[in-house]
Order: C-alpha cells, then structure tokens, then sequence
C-alpha cells in the first residue's frame, strides 16, 4: 500500500511540475510507466495465484490495487495529450503486459489504450504501422510465454 502511494504521489508531481511544453521530462514518464507496471505485474499482486481465503484477506484488507494502478496508468496516458506519440511504440510491450493480468477491470480499463495508441499514431502519419510490428511482436513474444487468455482474446477483439 505504501508503494502505491509513493507511485501516486509521483504521478502527481509529474502531472503538476513535469506536464507542460517547457518542463516535459521524458524520461521520468517513462520512469514512472516503467514503475507503475512493474508494481502492477510483481507476483505478490497476483492474487488469481493464491488460495481463495488469502485472496479473500488480501481484498478485505486492501483491496484489489492492481486495478488502482492500472486506472492511474490509464490516466496518465491521457494526461500526456499530444505527447502520447512520443510514447510510441516504446511503452507498447509493458502496456500489454499490464492488460495481459488476468483481472477483468484492469483489462476493460486498460485495453483502451491499445486503440488510443493506434489514433494517435495515425493522425500523425495516416499509418499505424509502427505500433502494429511492436504490437505484433510483443503479442506473439508473450503468448509462447504462457500469457493471455479466451477471456482475454474475447475482450480485446470485443472492445
């Protein structure tokens, strides 16, 4: 809980301090997506890999905060506007990865950002193919890893 915070309140002095066209830092955005996922994805947040009254304490106590984190991912992308396309195809594989965790909201929540990405790559260069090679590649790299799911597949091609 205490690493969420710390995550939170990154997130709001980059958005406060680290936003705007004269003080933009890429590479603490890309630090803080970096971080935010690697918190989302550690093994002990993945509670569809422990038994159902561990689960039950885990989520009475602090609740799901995969899904939290996830939501404040999807927020900060937003919050980049136009500099989304800088962004691209870079944080594409830890965004999959992210959407790749077995928990309905996350992925409803997050999966968005895919069809944002392609947008964003488009307006710019009426061509979305950078994003669909990375997006390719990463997908297959991560299904010969064991990731995803029907659920998951259902989902993405619902959305």
């Amino acid at each position: 809980r205490e690493f969420l915070h710390a995550i939170n309140q990154f997130a709001m002095t980059l958005t406060e301090e680290f936003l705007s066209n004269s003080s933009f830092e890429l590479q603490l955005w890309n630090n803080y997506f970096h971080l935010a996922v690697a918190f989302l994805t550690q093994d002990s947040l993945q509670l569809e890999n422990f038994s159902q009254a561990k689960r039950t304490s885990i989520l009475s106590k602090y609740g799901d905060m995969r899904a939290t984190i996830g939501a404040s991912i999807r927020d900060m992308w937003y919050n980049l506007g136009h500099r989304k396309i800088e962004f691209i195809p870079g944080r594409l594989g830890p965004i999959l990865e992210m959407t790749l965790v077995p928990e309905l909201e996350l992925r409803k929540s997050t999966i968005p950002i895919f069809f944002d990405m392609m947008l964003c790559e488009y307006q710019l260069t009426k061509s979305f193919s950078r994003f669909e090679d990375e997006m390719l590649r990463k997908l297959d790299s991560e299904v010969e890893g064991g990731r995803g799911d029907e659920q998951y597949k259902q989902l993405f091609e619902s959305m």
